[in-house]
C-alpha cells in the first residue's frame, strides 16, 4: 500500500497527532475524530519505515500506532521514537485485549494502549489523557488481568482441539510456546496478517477470549512441561510471582493518580514489571524499558 502524503492544511511541526495505520479507512476515522475535538493531525503514514523517518522531524505531541503493520510492529516503532525523542508520546492501538499486548506496550515505552473495540468517545477520552501526560489504557484490558483462567478437563480439551485444522493446530502450538504472531508467521512461512486472522479463528473454535487461555489448554492437552519461558508468566509455578506481575500491570495502567507521572516514575513502574516477569521466568516477554532522558 502506498504511503499517504501529509495533509498540508493540518501539518505543522511540534504540535498535533501523528497517525500510523496501514488501513486508510482507520486513519480517516481517527483523523475525523481528532479534528472534531479541535486537535490537529500533524501527519500520517501506512508503514513503520516511513513513520520512523517522519515522526522525529515533525515532533508531534502524540503518535497513535497500529500494533500490527506490514513492515513492522507498533511496539518497534514506539521504541525507535522514544530513543530518538523521549518527549514524543506514543500510544498503541490494537484489536486484541490480551495482557501480552499490555506488557509489550508498557515495556516499549508507550503511554497507553487504545482498543479498536472502544467507541469513539472512549477513544477520544484516552487520547486526551495521553496528550495531558496521563496513562491511557483501555478498560477492555482489565478483565484479562484480574479474571482467573477457566481450564477444561482432558476430554473437553481433546474435543475442542479436534475442531482445529492441521494448520490451525500448528499455530496453536506456537501460542503454547509463547510466540508472537510475527514469530508464528516466520515459522509457518505465512503473512503476519494471515496468522492474526488464524489466531482469531482458533480462539473462536476453542470458545475462548484470550490467546493465553488457548496456550494453557494446548500445553495441558499435549502434556508439555509448564515452563514459563515458553508459555508466559501465568505458567509460573509460584502464584505469588504471578500476582506480582498482575499488580505491576495494574499499577502501570491505573488511572487513579490525579497528577501525570514523571518520566522517572513511568520508567520505574515499567522496570518493576520487567523484573517481575523475569522472576517468573517468562524471558520471552521481558524487554527492559527505554531509560528516561529527562
Amino acid at each position: 500500500m502506498a504511503d499517504p502524503e501529509n495533509h498540508p492544511h493540518n501539518s505543522f511541526a511540534g504540535r498535533g497527532v501523528y497517525l500510523l495505520d496501514d488501513h486508510e479507512v482507520v486513519r480517516r476515522g481517527l483523523r475525523q475524530l481528532i479534528e472534531s475535538d479541535g486537535l490537529s493531525v500533524a501527519g500520517e503514514s501506512g508503514s513503520a519505515r516511513e513513520a520512523v523517518r517522519r515522526i522525529p522531524a515533525l515532533r508531534p505531541e502524540l503518535v497513535i500506532l497500529d500494533d500490527d503493520l506490514p513492515d513492522g510492529s507498533g511496539e518497534d516503532v514506539c521504541r525507535a521514537i522514544t530513543a530518538a525523542d523521549p518527549g514524543i508520546r506514543c500510544v498503541l492501538m490494537t484489536a486484541d485485549t490480551d495482557e501480552a499486548v499490555l506488557i509489550e506496550s508498557i515495556l516499549a515505552g508507550a503511554r497507553g494502549c487504545l482498543s479498536k473495540q472502544d467507541d469513539s468517545s472512549e477513544q477520544l477520552r484516552l487520547i486526551r489523557r495521553a496528550l495531558a501526560g496521563h496513562t491511557a489504557y483501555s478498560a477492555r484490558f482489565h478483565p484479562a488481568l484480574v479474571a482467573p483462567f477457566s481450564l477444561l478437563g482432558p476430554q473437553g480439551q481433546d474435543e475442542r482441539l479436534q475442531r482445529l485444522s492441521k494448520r490451525e493446530m500448528t499455530a496453536a502450538i506456537g501460542l503454547a510456546k509463547g510466540l508472537s504472531n510475527r514469530q508464528i508467521s516466520q515459522e509457518m512461512f505465512l503473512a503476519e496478517k494471515t496468522v492474526k486472522n488464524m489466531v482469531s479463528t482458533i480462539l473462536m473454535k476453542l470458545g475462548m477470549a484470550r490467546r493465553t487461555q488457548a496456550a494453557v489448554l494446548v500445553t495441558r492437552a499435549l502434556g508439555h512441561v509448564e515452563d514459563p519461558a515458553d508459555g508466559g508468566y501465568r505458567f509460573s509455578r509460584f502464584p505469588d510471582l504471578v500476582a506480582e506481575v498482575t499488580a505491576a500491570l495494574l499499577n502501570c495502567t491505573s488511572e487513579a493518580p490525579t497528577v501525570p507521572p514523571t518520566d522517572g516514575v513511568r520508567a520505574g513502574d515499567a522496570l518493576r514489571l520487567a523484573d517481575a516477569l523475569a522472576a517468573t521466568g517468562a524471558v520471552r516477554m521481558v524487554i527492559h524499558p527505554q531509560p528516561s532522558r529527562t
